[in-house]
């Protein structure tokens, strides 16, 4: 069987290209220098890249981009879940788990899951869930170099409650530090993002780091997540910088300003979006299913996957992972949604906000088995 060698890449030579994506002139003993090792353990990495396929050439002519940008929150997700149906003003029986989240650091997750080259940008507090959330991500293949530790800030947090069928019944979340992540801080990734093969954007970002984002992304494609009703609006001046979008029905209502009385108006809101310059949409309307359309080519519904759901939590980012998948993998749309359906029907059958089973093959044996 031959063995795709570009699979293979460890963090320290993760942290190379890196390097010489931002300034590719770069000389060696400069790299040695940033990163605290010789000159000659850089030019061994550096050879090695080469023979992956990474570097061709002299002057780190680098190969074509395959890696993805992810920006937007990391947070510590504390979910309570409850055996029975919920006695409100009393001491339920349940359990709690404490897993790592964040809509942005969800996806990021999942993309490594998916054997994606994948970086993050966020910001994570200097405390114990910051240093939980870094080592975590890292270890499940995610770069985290480009994620700001902010100094005596706490970690983003999100505390939800659910009732005995999984479904979610109250969430609050602390999520301040996300508002640092600015401008000035993300200039620091712009030869990374220029070099992208695929942004992947999240609402909780400010108004003023989503503009820059827009604005300085250059031809790469985004892919953006609405995250909720109350933030999704935030997106609504930069439609036609967006490549794929997933709203679920209430934020569709919210950017399009058209109510969605029945499954009936729904294709009319995603005309509506086509002509703003959403190039593809995916509305979730619960068991409905997902309502899909590219602009000037297929769309349609496709049914949702019966699953027995553990938890909510994290389905969504692991439906946009899938997408974003499908699209660099060359499927068409629909081919893409059935997919990221599948990344989300994994995710509702796991008490963790990533299921740690996600991989292209389990995806692909749920598809199988359902048709």
């Amino acid at each position: 069987m031959l063995v795709n060698k570009q699979m293979f890449m460890n963090y320290r030579e993760k942290q190379i290209l890196t390097i010489i994506r931002d300034n590719p002139f770069i000389q060696q003993n400069a790299i040695a220098d940033m990163l605290g090792i010789t000159r000659s353990s850089v030019a061994g990495y550096i050879m090695t890249l080469t023979q992956k396929g990474y570097i061709k050439g002299k002057g780190y002519l680098l190969s074509e981009n395959n890696h993805i940008v992810v920006v937007g929150s990391s947070n510590m997700d504390v979910t309570g879940y409850s055996n029975k149906k919920l006695v409100y003003g009393d001491s339920n029986p349940g359990k709690i788990r404490c897993t790592p989240g964040g809509v942005g650091r969800n996806i990021a997750e999942n993309l490594a899951l998916l054997d994606r080259d994948t970086y993050l940008i966020s910001t994570i507090g200097d405390d114990f869930y910051g240093a939980q959330l870094i080592e975590h991500t890292r270890k499940a293949g995610v770069n985290m170099d480009n994620c700001h530790i902010i100094k005596g800030d706490s970690t983003s947090t999100y505390l939800s409650l659910l009732d005995e069928s999984g479904e979610m019944l109250l969430a609050i979340n602390d999520m301040d530090i996300i508002d640092k992540l600015t401008p000035n801080l993300l200039k620091d990734s712009q030869q990374l993002i220029h070099h992208a093969k695929l942004l992947v954007i999240d609402c909780n970002l400010q108004e003023d780091a989503l503009a820059w984002l827009f604005s300085h992304a250059g031809s790469v494609p985004i892919f953006v997540d609405t995250v909720s009703a109350f933030k999704s609006h935030k997106i609504k001046d930069w439609l036609s910088y967006i490549h794929t979008l997933k709203p679920n029905r209430l934020e569709a209502e919210i950017l399009s300003g058209m109510k969605i009385h029945s499954n009936q108006d729904i294709p009319k809101i995603v005309d509506w979006f086509h002509e703003q310059g959403v190039k593809r949409i995916a509305i979730s309307v619960g068991a409905d299913g997902v309502y899909y359309s590219e602009i000037n080519g297929e769309r349609g519904w496709s049914v949702s996957i019966p699953t027995k759901i553990v938890s909510v939590t994290g389905a969504g980012d692991a439906m946009l992972a899938g997408l974003i998948h499908g699209y660099l993998d060359n499927m068409n749309f629909y081919e893409s949604i059935r997919f990221g359906q599948a990344c989300s029907s994994l995710t509702l059958s796991s008490e963790f906000t990533n299921n740690p089973n996600l991989s292209i093959n389990c995806v692909q044996n749920i598809l199988e088995s359902f048709s």
